[in-house]
């Protein structure tokens, strides 16, 4: 197993192996069913399943249901005029409501995920924004629902780039 290794290592090196129980965990498995699926032993899976998760390869999120909550989702399209991407973006990141940040290459260069309660609540995000150095424009979205996508498709999405890889 290489990835033990590598651990601190900006590149990390996968084997087949690990492939498979990173496969396997994006598909719900626990470490027993990965062991018996795979015919390693249990001891191994679960010292691997630790060194992928520590690792932060795949990691396990609890993300709210904001539409049960009754709390309105979007997305924030941010357009500067200067180049202080991560800078802004981490300011951005600091802000009330704001779940994540991204830096993004193409239309526009920071996208914010955020929720609101109600129109007053975006137009002060949208606001405080805004009255930020060099901004240039802010779009915004407001999610209506999603599509959920389901394990397999998300597996089957990166396996492709281990066949290509020769992993």
């Amino acid at each position: 197993m290489q990835i033990a290794n590598s651990i601190n290592n900006d590149k990390l090196k996968f084997d087949k192996v690990d492939f498979k129980i990173i496969t396997l965990l994006v598909l719900g498995y626990d470490n027993k069913k990965i062991s018996s699926t795979l015919k390693i032993p249990l001891s191994t899976i679960q010292r691997r399943s630790r060194i992928i998760l520590l690792s932060k390869i795949i990691t396990q999120e609890y993300i709210p249901n904001f539409k049960i909550l009754g709390i309105k989702k979007g997305m924030l399209h941010i357009y500067l005029r200067d180049g202080n991407l991560k800078q802004r973006a981490e300011t951005i990141s600091k802000l009330d409501g704001i779940l994540s940040v991204s830096i993004h290459v193409g239309n526009s260069d920071i996208v914010a995920e955020y929720v609101y309660d109600n129109s007053e609540c975006l137009v002060d995000i949208i606001s405080e924004i805004k009255h930020m150095q060099d901004i240039e424009k802010i779009l915004w979205s407001e999610e209506i629902y999603k599509i959920p996508v389901s394990k397999e498709n998300i597996s089957k999405s990166f396996k492709k780039y281990w066949a290509d890889h020769e992993i």
